[in-house]
């Protein structure tokens, strides 16, 4: 799920989508939101899944139409860094 909001995200980055496509892609980085958010939770990570829902609250397709054209793709940009980088997330931590 992860690397298919990641997918989304990237063309939502590289074309500017009609509103029909930046629905689905809400919906979707959505739903990858949330999955990763409960992995987080379920491995004791809780700041990093308290920044998976945020990212939830953002991608909520019901007010995608709120934000402006620039601020849109500065949370694609956002949010695709934070979905390349949350396997960080899920490393074990060295124990010492």
């Amino acid at each position: 799920m992860t690397l298919v909001s990641m997918a989304a995200l990237t063309i939502a980055v590289l074309w500017r989508l009609s509103s029909d496509y930046r629905m689905l892609v809400g919906v979707v980085v959505s739903l990858g939101a949330i999955v990763l958010a409960a992995r987080c939770f379920s491995a004791g990570k809780i700041a990093w899944g308290l920044l998976f829902l945020a990212t939830l609250g953002a991608f909520t397709p019901f007010h995608s139409n709120q934000f402006s054209h620039v601020l849109v793709a500065a949370l694609d940009m956002t949010t695709l860094a934070l979905f390349a980088v949350s396997p960080i997330a899920f490393r074990k931590s060295p124990s010492t």
